[in-house]
Formats: C-alpha cells, structure tokens, sequence
C-alpha cells in the first residue's frame, strides 16, 4: 500500500517494467537508503531519505541535498520557493513545475505501478513496487525515478 508520506521505510523493491524477479530490482528502499539494485548483493547507497529530504549518497549535509518533498511537492535543494519547485503531486500523479495539466504529467502511480506520463498502458509501465507494511510516497518516488 501507497500512502502520501514517508514514515517507516522497511524495505521496498522497485522492479524493471513489470517483473518480480531479484535480477530485474532497479532499487532498493531500506532504513532510509536507496541502493541500486538489490541491497543484498550492492551496498552502494545512491541516495539517504531523511525528514523528507533526499541526500545524495550516505550523508545528511546540507550541501548534499538534493530534494526536499511533502505529499503535495517536490524542490530542489532544501528550498522551498516556488521558482524551486520541481514537481507538483495530485491524485497519484506527478506532474512538471505547478501544473496539473494531463501535458505535464510525467508519472503516474497506479496501485503498486509506476508508468511514464499520464498513462497506464502496459507499454508506459516504468517500474513495479513492492513490500510488506509499505509506507512510501509519490514525492519519494518522483526523487528516485524522474526526472522525466
């Protein structure tokens, strides 16, 4: 289950396109870290997850923060001035800027799948999520998948 905000992050796998298998893992969501692939074979954190703010690799420095989020936007850096904005969420949509026009819709979230634009046709299916006891947010997943 997809909620608007991030609060417990146990371990979530986020799939190639439609498969399940462990060789087809883009990522790995566990304790707060993103790793490529999946997290019992590669121990690189790509990105840390914390009080709602995307860092670049292990760390938690200002200087590298990439996004800040909240269940309604994503910014760049730890700003959150509009000229920042990157993305606006609405309805399980991520949409480009401040818009929530269907032609700046970039990603779509339908149940546990993760589609390119304002689609959910098979040919546009990007990633496929899953985890037991999942709490993660479009915002998160705007951050790791786009940008688009």
């Amino acid at each position: 289950m997809l909620l608007p905000a991030v609060t417990c992050i146990s371990q979530v796998k986020l799939y190639r396109g439609d498969s399940t298998f462990d060789s087809d893992i883009a990522y790995t969501i566990e304790n707060g870290f993103v790793y490529h692939g999946n997290s019992t074979f590669s121990r690189k954190v790509l990105f840390t997850v914390s009080d709602n703010k995307v860092y670049l690799g292990q760390s938690t420095s200002s200087f590298d923060c990439l996004y800040s989020f909240t269940d309604k936007s994503v910014y760049r850096g730890e700003s959150h001035f509009i000229s920042d904005l990157i993305y606006t969420i609405e309805d399980g949509k991520v949409y480009r800027g401040n818009s929530t026009f269907s032609t700046n819709c970039v990603l779509t979230l339908d149940d546990t799948r993760l589609y390119m634009g304002d689609s959910t046709f098979s040919s546009d299916l990007i990633m496929t999520i899953s985890g037991t006891d999942t709490v993660l947010s479009l915002a998160l997943l705007a951050c790791i998948a786009g940008p688009y």
